[in-house]
């Protein structure tokens, strides 16, 4: 029988140590955030662990792509102080604060995921959902009080958490979370390619974003991921030694689907030499999947999690959150099937997913990946030809002294805003617009939920001063920011 405490999902590991761990996570991370309030779940996270920081015991906390996640360590009636006064630190968030806390963060620079996760997320989803984990918005200074607290309100609820604990549970724990009704998240419909598609960008790395179906009962998808990984990291670290950190991560997708993503930094000098034995690995494990070796690593490094871990309990936290996620029930693994697993099963899977699959490379090393049939794509969206509408071109200075400006036009249209520029001809839509930034320098930057950006600058196109009145009546206020303060 589930057990639950004021609402909240409770997972007892076995164990007979005298002291608790505990860990408290909730089905919310950086992807539920939007262009307005990057940051809030980060600012969120630091606010509350302040409020419970002079407990003598072991505590930490870290968000991430899809959740947000507190632990701590210590006797039972501590480690019951901190989840009761966390609970109330997130129904009554300390906004007082928050100028210290945005601050430290800006010390911190921490991220929701690694920039290959985040620029390759960027790409499928634009300035929306995990794509949003590319992007500043207005920095940890232009979050405002009421960001804070409706995001804990909306998404800091019991039925949006899971408790696990080792060890004795507090006595007459409380978790007086904020009330309210489990959230719903919409997933967007993300970029799509005719055929699998490679951008480039100045990080020293390889990676690629690959969408995979439900895991069944044997983890296929899963496998597939872990075997592509081990393959780049030994071709790329212990073989090459060009890499140092190879990993990966995932966000879920819609229909119940994943978008896994697998990175390899690359020293200096050895950007090309990665894409290289990503790419091979890539498509020679889709086309003929691992060998035996390693296959039998992998089924063996299954078997071993299940002979050592608890299994049923791991799967019943996989499959509170994924309700949460909208994913479907897990299986329990099938170990027969796991047993009896074939080259051939992996192959297929990461076959079936290269056509929509985007590569990343080091920008001096994308030709590796389309001499391998990846077709090289722009890092946001572009239209075929540039519409009719009202034009506004560079000034005769502008267009004398800087030559990226010379072949640059903005057009306007009742639909939207268009600019025309070397990479291509780029959209936004007027009732597409996820935030409109004022930089410290006058322009303000247009930012679609596609992805794209358009400045409105005087000084690169005669006239923008129209637009931008236009674009005051157009876009709702608090889609405004200002460009944060750490940067100036």
């Amino acid at each position: 029988m589930s057990e639950y405490i004021d609402g909240v999902r409770v997972l007892r590991h076995s164990g007979t140590q005298n002291h608790t761990d505990v860990t408290l996570t909730f089905a919310v991370g950086s992807r539920d955030e939007t262009l307005r309030t990057v940051g809030v779940a980060h600012l969120l996270e630091h606010l509350v662990m302040h409020a419970v920081r002079h407990l003598p015991i072991e505590m930490n906390a870290e968000v991430d792509l899809m959740t947000t996640t507190f632990v701590a360590s210590g006797s039972a009636a501590r480690v019951g102080e901190f989840l009761s006064g966390l609970c109330r630190a997130l129904a009554a968030p300390p906004v007082e604060r928050m100028d210290v806390e945005a601050g430290v963060l800006a010390a911190e620079e921490g991220q929701a995921a690694h920039p290959v996760v985040a620029q390759l997320l960027n790409v499928r989803y634009g300035a929306r959902s995990a794509g949003l984990a590319w992007l500043e918005g207005p920095g940890y200074d232009g979050i405002t009080p009421e960001h804070v607290v409706s995001f804990a309100r909306t998404w800091f609820v019991p039925s949006n958490a899971v408790l696990q604990v080792t060890g004795p549970l507090p006595d007459e724990l409380r978790l007086e979370l904020p009330t309210g009704s489990a959230p719903t998240r919409v997933h967007p419909v993300g970029r799509s390619f005719d055929g699998p598609a490679v951008v480039g960008y100045g990080i020293p790395a390889a990676g690629v974003l690959l969408t995979l179906p439900p895991d069944d009962a044997v983890r296929r998808s899963f496998l597939a991921i872990d075997v592509l990984r081990q393959r780049v990291e030994e071709e790329c670290r212990h073989a090459g030694g060009h890499s140092y950190e190879v990993g990966g991560d995932l966000v879920a997708g819609p229909g119940g689907s994943t978008e896994w993503v697998v990175y390899a930094e690359a020293r200096e000098g050895s950007e090309e030499a990665v894409s290289r034995a990503f790419v091979e690995a890539l498509t020679d494990l889709a086309e003929n999947g691992p060998t035996e070796a390693e296959l039998a690593y992998h089924v063996a490094r299954s078997q071993e999690r299940l002979d050592t871990d608890e299994p049923e309990l791991r799967r019943a936290f996989s499959n509170a959150m994924g309700r949460m996620f909208g994913e479907p029930e897990l299986e329990p693994v099938d170990r027969d099937g796991l047993a009896a697993l074939r080259p051939a099963d992996l192959a297929a899977v990461l076959k079936a997913a290269l056509p929509d699959a985007i590569g990343y490379a080091y920008e001096d090393a994308v030709e590796v990946w389309t001499q391998a049939g990846f077709r090289e794509a722009t890092l946001c969206p572009v239209i075929p030809e540039l519409p009719a509408g009202q034009t506004f071109k560079p000034p005769f200075a502008a267009r004398a002294f800087v030559k990226e400006v010379r072949s640059m036009l903005l057009v306007r249209t009742d639909a939207a805003l268009v600019l025309r520029d070397d990479d291509g001809v780029h959209e936004i839509r007027w009732d597409e617009v996820a935030g409109v930034m004022r930089s410290h320098d006058g322009p303000a930057i247009v930012m679609g939920l596609n992805g794209c950006a358009i400045p409105l600058d005087s000084d690169l196109f005669r006239g923008a001063g129209k637009l931008l009145a236009e674009l005051a009546e157009r876009v709702p206020d608090d889609l405004w920011f200002d460009e944060t303060k750490f940067d100036a």
